[in-house]
């Protein structure tokens, strides 16, 4: 079976709570099978995703790792135990450009940390380059100073150690990034932007959600 694991913040609790978990439960997903990492300590994105990586289920051999601003597609749970193998990329945007769907290098794979899976040796791997290497490290310190860079520096550890692996970009993607629906994103250097699947089929689902969430707010004054 596939493993999850979803990267929180404390204000998007709620949603992952109340929305995310529940829709993946829904399609099957066991909850063992579901990890939650949320970022109490306020370590901001980087080391979260370190720690995160740290935690990693090493007895499986590799995790999809989710953002907890994303809707899941009708078919998730589907496709990602069908594609549970190697780099998997279930997310693309416009910052992908002309990078191409299906099986590509490594520096071909999408920038797709809204839902990724990555084997675990590499995970844990890259949290302990990146503790050792670069967080503190002057040279780098443009990188690991402003506390995101998670994503960069993945890549970059992925480009210099795994140059020879391949990856997949799933078309359609499976999830959407919905944080303009919650809130508004939390990372400061894209704030009103707004992010969203350049490869996505299932928009009713989003809006299905938009609707919930309007009834809600609603219902409760918000």
């Amino acid at each position: 079976m596939a493993k999850y694991m979803i990267h929180a913040v404390p204000s998007r609790m709620w949603y992952v709570e109340q929305y995310l978990i529940p829709s993946m439960l829904a399609q099957g997903i066991s909850d063992a099978d579901i990890k939650v990492h949320c970022d109490y300590a306020k370590e901001k994105n980087l080391l979260a995703c370190v720690h995160a990586f740290q935690e990693v289920d090493m007895s499986a051999l590799g995790t999809w790792h989710l953002q907890d601003d994303v809707i899941i597609s009708h078919d998730f749970k589907e496709i990602t135990e069908k594609y549970d193998d190697g780099f998997v990329c279930g997310f693309s945007s416009m910052y992908d450009g002309d990078m191409p769907s299906g099986v590509v290098s490594v520096q071909r794979m999408w920038f797709s940390f809204p839902c990724i899976r990555i084997p675990n040796t590499i995970a844990k791997g890259c949290a302990d380059w990146i503790l050792k290497y670069i967080i503190g490290n002057i040279v780098y310190k443009d990188w690991w100073e402003t506390g995101v860079n998670d994503d960069m520096l993945f890549r970059q550890y992925v480009w210099q150690h795994y140059s020879f692996e391949r990856a997949r970009n799933l078309e359609p993607n499976i999830v959407d990034h919905v944080d303009y629906l919650i809130g508004g994103t939390v990372n400061s250097s894209k704030r009103g932007v707004i992010v969203r699947s350049t490869r996505w089929a299932d928009e009713y689902l989003v809006e299905q959600l938009q609707k919930e969430l309007e009834n809600k707010n609603a219902l409760y004054g918000r």
